[in-house]
């Protein structure tokens, strides 16, 4: 991931909008690294920390004898996580800032786990190779990746179906797969590894109390790449009241709103390879 690559800045705005939908997706992040095997003593490198979330929540799981190292591309981003676990106290993480389509870790890990990071990168399956290569024979390798295409309402509104659109095309205008989460298992596979365990989930609102946020926040954050791909206007999409008008239609139309679909997989890093076992 280059600073050029992530779409929706390093703002202060965007890093809230990452801590908040963190808070909203953290009950299934922790499932599927307790899934994965992530454990009491297990030394854990998270790479795309962002805020550091991820970090923080392996950090509190590898408690105690282990520690984590977080890998991430903004500074200031590496800054605000490393003050936030000063803050949360007796968690044992740290970051380093790195590009991680050249990260090479100078270590060998336990595990390895990302969170939401995949789509940004010039060849995901490529580092994800690179990745798995420094995590010990027996490690664990967890991943949760997004497919926005899946948002949706039902029934269909207006509003909801022009957001969700939006999103989708400034993904894909800026060469970013918007569907990779559904695609998971394949880039493990074109890395070079087994067939993932996989899970996913989405996160469901209906009524006046529905997180309407998630939505708005995503295409304020992307606003500049809606419009200069000739979408929208700022004065059309409204963006201060984007959360108010789409709660309104919710409760007018009584639709249920769907998040985009969250994938995670994960895998054992094999004893042996296999080309090895002629598998």
């Amino acid at each position: 991931m280059t600073t050029d690559s992530y779409m929706f800045g390093w703002s202060t705005g965007e890093l809230q909008r990452l801590t908040r939908q963190a808070a909203l997706v953290e009950p299934e992040t922790e499932d599927l690294f307790r899934r994965a095997g992530i454990t009491a003593g297990m030394q854990v490198l998270d790479v795309g920390s962002g805020a550091g979330d991820v970090a923080l929540l392996v950090g509190r799981l590898v408690r105690p004898g282990g520690s984590v190292l977080g890998i991430e591309q903004s500074a200031d981003s590496a800054a605000l996580a490393t003050h936030r676990a000063a803050a949360a106290g007796n968690v044992p993480v740290h970051f380093e800032v790195g590009d991680l389509n050249t990260y090479e870790p100078s270590a060998d890990y336990d595990a390895v786990v990302g969170r939401f990071v995949l789509p940004y990168l010039a060849d995901p399956p490529g580092v994800l190779r690179r990745l798995a290569s420094r995590v010990r024979p027996g490690g664990v390798i967890a991943f949760m990746e997004f497919d926005v295409t899946r948002i949706e309402s039902v029934p269909e509104a207006p509003l909801f179906r022009t957001a969700a659109t939006w999103i989708t095309r400034a993904f894909e205008g800026g060469s970013i797969d918007p569907a990779l989460g559904s695609r998971l298992g394949t880039v493990f596979r074109d890395a070079g590894l087994p067939w993932p365990y996989l899970t996913s989930f989405q996160k469901v609102s209906c009524g006046p109390d529905g997180s309407y946020w998630l939505f708005a926040e995503t295409v304020r954050t992307l606003l500049p790449q809606i419009i200069r791909l000739g979408l929208v206007t700022a004065e059309q999409v409204d963006i201060e009241s984007l959360a108010d008008r789409l709660r309104e239609e919710a409760v007018a139309a009584r639709l249920t709103a769907f998040s985009p679909r969250w994938v995670g997989g994960w895998v054992r890093v094999p004893l042996q390879s296999a080309e090895a076992s002629g598998t």
